[in-house]
């Protein structure tokens, strides 16, 4: 089975989300390239079983119908090494982080950052996961920094994000680092948004400062604001 670099490329940045909407890895990977081209890879890469189709992505308050996802199939699976069973559900969580990253390269196309190194699931030690970790450079002021990303569906009870503050806490307490990333919780609803802003006030001085949360919908902005 014969694949071109950019099939590779596809596969490797699914393999990195586990899930990607069309749009996705068409903004991301075929920029330069006519609509069609990114259609016909992907149709492409299904019928090799290296790609497979979970359904696809709803949009709007009603939920219609959307950009097909897609996941590693069988094949692709093989050639990178990855195990577990494919999906039979769309993964939003998945897809949100996926958003976020796009997001990033969007500005960084723009002239507003640079991406230096990123991340997806990364271990911060000793018992946290950051759904996404960036490091960006602003290049307007100068400045480098870095935050890890919490993708939020507003679907995790309150309980488990004082989990996840307690854990980024605790790795706080073992860096030696002089600089210690912002933690940003990123929600798509601004009722979700006031509920973990009345959780974060409540928290002591020192762990309010470490995070924050904020709305999709112009994270970028809001990032560049930290």
């Amino acid at each position: 089975m014969e694949l071109t670099q950019r099939d590779f490329e596809v596969l490797k940045l699914t393999r990195t989300f586990s899930q990607l909407a069309s749009t996705h890895i068409t903004e991301l990977l075929f920029a330069d390239r006519s609509h069609s081209v990114p259609d016909k890879v992907l149709s492409r890469l299904v019928k090799r079983s290296c790609l497979a189709r979970v359904g696809r992505r709803a949009t709007g308050d009603k939920g219609g119908a959307g950009a097909f996802v897609y996941q590693l199939g069988r094949a692709g699976r093989l050639l990178l090494g990855v195990d577990g069973r494919l999906s039979r559900a769309v993964n939003n969580h998945s897809l949100l982080i996926a958003d976020i990253y796009l997001e990033l390269r969007r500005a960084e196309r723009q002239g507003l950052l640079v991406v230096h190194d990123w991340a997806v699931e990364k271990p911060v030690p000793p018992r946290v996961r950051a759904d996404l970790f960036v490091s960006v450079e602003y290049l307007a002021q100068r400045r480098r920094t870095s935050y890890f990303i919490e993708a939020d569906l507003g679907t995790e009870p309150l309980r488990v994000i004082r989990e996840k503050i307690e854990g980024y806490w605790a790795a706080v307490e073992l860096s030696e680092d002089d600089y210690f990333p912002y933690v940003v919780f990123v929600v798509r609803e601004r009722v979700r948004l006031l509920e973990l802003q009345r959780l974060f006030g409540g928290l002591d001085a020192e762990r309010r400062e470490m995070v924050m949360v904020v709305l999709h919908e112009g994270v970028v902005s809001r990032l560049s604001d930290l």
